[in-house]
């Protein structure tokens, strides 16, 4: 499975760095950012940029994500730890009412 992901990686950077020099002496004229302007900026600046900004975006969402899996994993490891203790409890319970022998609808 390493292998795919790896291969995968691979295949976004070739991808990536390609269209970066298919775009070598091209220019964004203008690139509106909300409290800036930029204009004439080379276009593979502008689509590294673009890129990590997305990478990083990717990372932290799926860091979101793994953080609520582990607070999951730790909210039914201690509902897990609980119940078991509740078992435990009730299969040491004393045996009061139990007749060993005899059955419950005759009587001696």
């Amino acid at each position: 499975m390493w292998i795919l992901k790896n291969l995968a990686w691979l295949l976004i950077m070739v991808a990536v760095v390609g269209f970066g020099y298919l775009n070598l002496n091209g220019l964004a004229t203008e690139i509106r950012i909300p409290g800036a302007v930029y204009s004439n900026v080379p276009l593979p600046i502008a689509l590294f940029a673009a890129f990590a900004l997305g990478m990083l975006l990717a990372f932290l969402l799926t860091l979101v994500n793994y953080l609520k899996g582990l607070a999951t994993m730790g909210r039914l490891s201690r509902e897990n730890q609980s119940l078991k203790q509740e078992l435990r409890s009730l299969r040491n319970l004393p045996l009061e009412d139990l007749r060993i022998g005899e059955r419950e609808g005759s009587e001696a």
